[in-house]
């Protein structure tokens, strides 16, 4: 098998579905659905000669749903855009590849986070981009260690809002460093807003771009709040960079799916979308709440939950010397679904486990948090330790 497909099989056994059992991650159900308002859209817009186009589309996206979409991430977002800056993707991820293809050449060398989102580390690699995986700390990436590192860099990818997978946000001191180093490098920042919507305490930082639109790439997903097959997501692109990413993305698959984008537009342009959110966030932090009281009461004390106020998952840090890819085979083969943190670091300091809680009633959380301490003992890496409260 030639290199780069052995490379891209190994991409394709990552991005296998895993079976939605808890604690599966970014995985949405039941009362978090879209609801029947999306239903009765759907039938109705599909039913409209606009949704159902004879001919091509353009590839930059319909634009009654980039009018939406601008809208929403200026006012919830602080970005700054027009509708003719957005251009509508398959998903974050491939909005990842178009930004790597459109701002940067095989050999450039960039800056991402360590650790990372595998499927963003994957993009770098298949670009065949020279990375420079900088460390993230309680404040976000490490700029300080960056510019040590490689302060040439052409680009930096980063999950400032919700660090993935860790969890914290970047502060605004870290934010305008990394603004500063980019207008000194003429270098970009490729900003992946993922969840920014499923906050559950305080208020956010505004986005990078809402400071820089200069030097920043904004992209963002709705498989987080409705549904990832879906598969829809926006870039926000310097003006002059906008038909470059079009024809990024009309080499890759022409255009997004237009009926769901007329769909899509019509649920935002009636405000179901925010009114979904509203709803689902509510939901998640209820969720949230039981699965951090369920660790709290089963596991053992040496392991220590991650602080983080948003998102869909949780992560579990595990005692030095556990093996927690090891621990994520044994649970999945007793129907618990957890992600290991180590493969997502260049050099992994401690082991953990991503849990996620988005698609699971308060009652399979519970009972999850219960089989999963019987793995870990099970395992042997966790006996001889003590629950944290009396059963």
């Amino acid at each position: 098998m030639p290199p780069r497909a052995r490379r891209l099989a190994e991409v394709a056994a990552a991005f296998t579905p895993m079976p939605e059992m808890p604690f599966a991650i970014a995985v949405p159900g039941g009362s978090v659905a879209p609801d029947a308002n999306w239903r009765r859209l759907g039938n109705r817009v599909r039913a409209s000669r606009a949704a159902a186009p004879a001919s091509y589309g353009d590839p930059r996206g319909v634009m009654e749903l980039r009018h939406a979409i601008a809208d929403y991430v200026r006012t919830s977002r602080a970005v700054h855009c027009e509708a003719e800056q957005v251009v509508i993707t398959a998903g974050t991820q491939q909005g990842l590849y178009l930004a790597g293809r459109v701002l940067l050449s095989r050999g450039d060398h960039v800056w991402a986070e360590d650790p990372a989102y595998p499927g963003m580390t994957a993009v770098l690699d298949d670009l065949d981009l020279v990375t420079t995986r900088v460390p993230v700390d309680a404040q976000g990436i490490d700029v300080d260690a960056g510019l040590a590192a490689r302060p040439k860099a052409r680009a930096a990818f980063v999950t400032p809002s919700h660090q993935y997978p860790l969890g914290m946000p970047m502060s605004m001191a870290r934010r305008n460093a990394l603004l500063a180093w980019a207008q000194r490098q003429d270098a970009w920042i490729v900003e992946d807003d993922y969840d920014s919507e499923l906050r559950y305490a305080g208020h956010p930082f505004p986005s990078l771009q809402g400071l820089d639109p200069s030097r920043v790439i904004y992209l963002g997903t709705l498989s987080k709040v409705l549904f990832p097959s879906l598969r829809l997501g926006y870039v926000v692109a310097p003006a002059p960079l906008v038909d470059a990413f079009a024809g990024a993305r009309a080499l890759l698959d022409r255009h997004s799916p237009t009926g769901d984008q007329h769909v899509l537009a019509a649920y935002m342009r009636e405000g179901l979308f925010e009114a979904h959110i509203r709803r689902i966030r509510g939901v998640y932090a209820a969720r949230r709440a039981t699965l951090i009281a369920a660790l709290d009461h089963h596991m053992p004390r040496n392991v220590t939950l991650q602080p983080s106020d948003q998102g869909m998952h949780l992560l579990l840090w595990l005692p030095q010397g556990a093996d927690d890819v090891h621990l994520a085979k044994a649970a999945l083969a007793d129907g618990i679904v957890v992600r290991p943190i180590s493969p997502m670091y260049r050099v992994a300091p401690r082991p953990g486990l991503m849990l996620g809680f988005g698609g699971f009633a308060p009652e399979e959380l519970e009972a999850a948090a219960v089989r999963l301490r019987r793995v870990m003992d099970r395992d042997g890496s966790q006996r001889r330790t003590q629950p944290r409260r009396a059963s």
